[in-house]
Order: C-alpha cells, then sequence, then structure tokens
C-alpha cells in the first residue's frame, strides 16, 4: 500500500478503496497523518457531493 495507488484509486474514481488505502498509509506512516486525514476529508466530501 502506498501513496501512489491512492492515486491511481482517486484517477478511477474509486474514492471508498482510496478512503480505505488512506486510513492504511496513516498506520504506516504515522508521522504524515496529518496529510492522510486532510486527504481523507477531502475525499469523504467528494462522496457527499455525488
Amino acid at each position: 500500500m502506498d501513496e501512489t495507488l491512492a492515486r491511481l484509486y482517486i484517477d478511477q474514481k474509486k474514492y471508498t478503496k482510496t478512503l480505505k488505502e488512506y486510513k492504511v498509509l496513516i498506520l504506516k506512516y504515522p508521522e504524515k497523518s496529518g496529510f492522510f486525514a486532510d486527504k481523507i476529508r477531502s475525499l469523504e466530501d467528494k462522496i457527499d457531493k455525488n
């Protein structure tokens, strides 16, 4: 699991898979948890708008 895979999921509009990916990345890279949390919030907003 890595950021590249998450970006591919976003490009493919697979937002649910992307959310799961970012949640795993938060655990794997706790020093970047703020960055991933922002990405998760952004994705949740996209999902809510659809």
